[in-house]
C-alpha cells in the first residue's frame, strides 16, 4: 500500500490534503517537494478524469449539503452560538460594507443567521434583504424590523432573485460553510448589478498563522484551538499543512476549492467544525478575477494585528475580508 492509499485509510479529519499530510511520519513532514508533487498530481488527475457520469465528489457534496441544511434547521445549541454574536461582534463587517456601499444602497446580506447584521445595515440607511438557509435561525428576526428591511429563507446556492438586482451583495462567516463555493460565488455575482460591490468576510482556514498562534498559547500553558489544534503536535501538522496548501494555491494558475466533511457532532462547541469549504482568499481572488470582478481590497481589518498581517501577508492572514467590484462592461 502506497503512502496515498495508507493515508486515505487512516485519515479522519475530512480534509483530503490535510489527512494525507497528517499521515506522514514526522521525518517526512518536512519533505516539501514530495508533498507539493503529490498535491499537484492529485489536482491534475482530478482535472483530467471527467468521465464519470456522477463524480463521487458531487455525491459527497450533495449529501453534506442536506446534512448541513437539516442541522441548521434543528440545532438549538448552534443557534445559541449565533445569538451570542452581538452588534459589537458584527461591527467590523458592517463597517466594511458601509465603507464601500453608496448611501441608500440595495443590499443582499447572504447567510445573515438571526438577521442582526441585515438589521444593522438597514439602520445605516440602506435597503437590506437578509437571507439564511435556516428559517429556524430567522425565527427571531421578527423583532428586528423596519420599512427598509426584509428577510427570506433561501439557499445561497440558489438565490431566488433576478439578475442584477442589488448594489451590494455581502456575507460574513458564510463562505466556509457552503458545499459548493463555485456555485455560491456565481449566484452572488449573478444578482449583483454591474458596478456593484461584493463583500466576503470569514476565517482563512488555510492560514498557517492560526496554528502558530495556537502553538504559542499551548507553549505558555494555555489551551489550543478546538477541533483544529488541540495539541502542540496537531498545531504543527495543521500549520505546516496550511503553509504547503497556501503556497501551492498561490503559485497555481487554477482555482482549487478544497472541501472537508463537516463535523456536526462538535459544531455546537464552535470552532468552525461545521465548515464544508476549506476557505482561502487565494481561491476567491483568482475566481473573482476570472469572472469580470475587480479586487478593490484584498484584505480589510479593524485590529492592529489584522492590519499588520493584511499588509505583509494579505493572502495568508487570519481572516478573509475581500471586497470586489463587478465590471460595468463585462469582457467577452
Amino acid at each position: 500500500m502506497n503512502l496515498l492509499k495508507q493515508a486515505t485509510a487512516e485519515s479522519n479529519t475530512g480534509i483530503p490534503y490535510i489527512d494525507w499530510l497528517i499521515s506522514f511520519k514526522i521525518k517526512s513532514i518536512f519533505n516539501c517537494r514530495a508533498i507539493c508533487a503529490e498535491i499537484c498530481r492529485r489536482s491534475q488527475s482530478r482535472a483530467k478524469n471527467p468521465k464519470s457520469k456522477i463524480p463521487m465528489d458531487t455525491i459527497v457534496v450533495s449529501e453534506d449539503r442536506e446534512r448541513l441544511r437539516r442541522f441548521y434547521e434543528t440545532s438549538s445549541d448552534y443557534k445559541k452560538l449565533l445569538d451570542a454574536h452581538s452588534e459589537e461582534y458584527l461591527q467590523p463587517y458592517i463597517d466594511t460594507v458601509n465603507k464601500y456601499a453608496r448611501p441608500g444602497s440595495k443590499i443582499l446580506d447572504v447567510g445573515c443567521g438571526n438577521g442582526l447584521s441585515a438589521y444593522m445595515l438597514s439602520q445605516h440607511g440602506h435597503w437590506a434583504i437578509g437571507t439564511d438557509i435556516s428559517s429556524f435561525f430567522l425565527a427571531d428576526a421578527a423583532s428586528l424590523q423596519n420599512s427598509r428591511l426584509k428577510y427570506q429563507a433561501c439557499d445561497a446556492l440558489d438565490l431566488p432573485f433576478a439578475d442584477r438586482s442589488f448594489d451590494v451583495v455581502c456575507s460574513s462567516e458564510l463562505i466556509e460553510h457552503v458545499t459548493d463555493a463555485h456555485r455560491t460565488l456565481s449566484e452572488m455575482m449573478r444578482v449583483l448589478k454591474p458596478g456593484g460591490i461584493l463583500v466576503i468576510l470569514g476565517p482563512n482556514l488555510c492560514s498557517p498563522f492560526w496554528a502558530a498562534i495556537d502553538f504559542a498559547k499551548m507553549a505558555l500553558g494555555r489551551d489550543g484551538r478546538h477541533v483544529w489544534s488541540e495539541t502542540k503536535m496537531q498545531a504543527l501538522k495543521w500549520g505546516w499543512g496550511n503553509l504547503v496548501i497556501s503556497f501551492r494555491k498561490r503559485f497555481s494558475s487554477e482555482v482549487n476549492f478544497i472541501y472537508r466533511k463537516p463535523d456536526l457532532e462538535k459544531a455546537s462547541r464552535g470552532g468552525d467544525s461545521d465548515s464544508a469549504y476549506y476557505a482561502s482568499p487565494i481561491d476567491l481572488e483568482r475566481f473573482l478575477k476570472a469572472h469580470d470582478m475587480q479586487i478593490a481590497s484584498l484584505c480589510e481589518s479593524s485590529t492592529l494585528r489584522g492590519r499588520v498581517l493584511a499588509k505583509l501577508f494579505p493572502r495568508f492572514s487570519l481572516y478573509i475580508s475581500m471586497v470586489a467590484r463587478k465590471n460595468e462592461y463585462p469582457t467577452a
